[in-house]
């Protein structure tokens, strides 16, 4: 599924305890739900999800909606 945890080429996006079921299940991610994200992520990007404790959830490709 992920190559490897310490991949730097993949940005990360850090999601609230709340949203893992919703979002590991194919639901969409809110800007409510995100705890932190690496820097300089740019609309269209494919992005790791994990929880606080760095555990991954799914890849998603981001959309700002701008």
């Amino acid at each position: 599924m992920w190559s490897d945890k310490n991949d730097s080429s993949v940005s990360k996006v850090v999601i609230s305890d709340a949203a893992v079921p919703f979002v590991a299940r194919g639901g969409r991610l809110f800007p409510g739900q995100v705890i932190s994200t690496d820097p300089g992520i740019e609309n269209g990007e494919d992005v790791l999800i994990v929880d606080r404790k760095e555990r991954p959830v799914r890849m998603l490709k981001i959309y700002t909606g701008q």
